[in-house]
């Protein structure tokens, strides 16, 4: 039962994507929902935590394999993201506050979803993990490099407390919970037992995804309807960055660095995505009641990335049998 569940909102992922963005946007336009957005934390904890549950205390005797992606994930995201977020920008003539919302985003750690995609897709968790959390501590110190250049002196203050909730909520709690659970269950019941249990796992993670895009698209219904034309104007650009980012680390990964699929799924569901709270967080912290009108810049980027990983997400099976190829 648990299993025919699972294989069904995994084949239907695009049209359950697109089923939920409409209820979303429907949803959201006809009542008030913005309060919603106060929930996403918890959500994405429920989210993430089962797929922790894959890992286990030996599995973190392989953390020396996670070197090589981890370098690949901190060059893609605070190097190459923003050079090429800045070349988008130049050519698509964008108004400079915009450019720097854009720019300021870029920069920006993995989204809150990132493990958990990687757990769906059947990648290298720990590596993921290990991701995640470089570049959240990484940020602390390239969050006011940046503003100094990209916004003519501002002090960007760290957001110490954002950080810091979002590494316990969505990375370091999960993965204590996770191998504990995973522990328990194998000493008490045996291994037997937790592959019995596990597809209880990727559903639970599958259903919450799914509740998550609800509610991003819900709370920002009002957004989406009064800001259409930034959307448009917006649109090549999330295109172009979302989609070469992905198809340059697909070639990367695998016909120069040689990586397994599990390491490169950790990258780029690390990579490609990008915290849009956090960004968020930031311009309103920096530039005050004018930060969130430059908020709602990177907040139109998330209703392009959401899809745009779901939609990569569901070809999971297809790159899997790409990286098994020989050159």
């Amino acid at each position: 039962m648990i299993n025919k569940l699972k294989e069904n909102l995994s084949k239907y992922m695009i049209i359950y994507t697109v089923l939920v963005i409409t209820a979303g946007l429907t949803f959201g336009s006809i009542w008030n929902l913005k309060f919603l957005s106060s929930i996403i934390l918890p959500v994405v904890f429920i989210m993430i935590y089962p797929m922790m549950v894959n890992l286990s205390l030996s599995s973190l005797k392989k953390i020396k394999g996670s070197k090589k992606p981890l370098i690949i994930g901190m060059i893609l995201n605070f190097i190459w993201a923003p050079l090429f977020m800045y070349l988008l920008t130049w050519v698509f003539h964008i108004d400079p506050d915009i450019k720097l919302a854009l720019m300021l985003m870029s920069i920006a750690p993995a989204s809150s979803m990132g493990l958990g995609y990687i757990g769906l897709a059947e990648g290298h968790m720990l590596s993921g993990a290990i991701i995640v959390a470089s570049a959240f501590i990484l940020s602390i110190f390239v969050y006011p490099i940046a503003g100094h250049y990209l916004a003519l002196g501002a002090n960007i203050p760290v957001p110490f407390i954002i950080i810091i909730k979002n590494l316990l909520l969505i990375l370091i709690l999960p993965l204590i919970l996770g191998i504990i659970t995973r522990e328990y269950v194998e000493k008490r019941h045996g291994s037997e037992k937790y592959l019995k249990i596990k597809p209880y796992f990727s559903t639970t993670t599958l259903i919450f995804l799914y509740i998550l895009m609800f509610i991003i698209f819900a709370s920002k219904a009002n957004l989406i309807l009064q800001n259409s034309i930034d959307i448009l104007i917006l649109l090549p650009i999330a295109i172009l960055f979302y989609g070469v980012t992905v198809i340059l680390t697909l070639i990367l990964n695998k016909n120069i660095l040689k990586l397994e699929y599990g390491q490169h799924q950790s990258i780029v569901f690390t990579s490609v995505s990008k915290n849009i709270a956090l960004s968020i967080a930031v311009l309103i912290s920096v530039f005050g009641e004018y930060g969130q009108y430059l908020a709602v810049f990177p907040a139109i980027m998330s209703l392009y990335q959401a899809p745009f990983l779901m939609i990569y997400l569901k070809f999971s099976k297809k790159i899997r049998a790409w990286f098994k190829k020989p050159l």
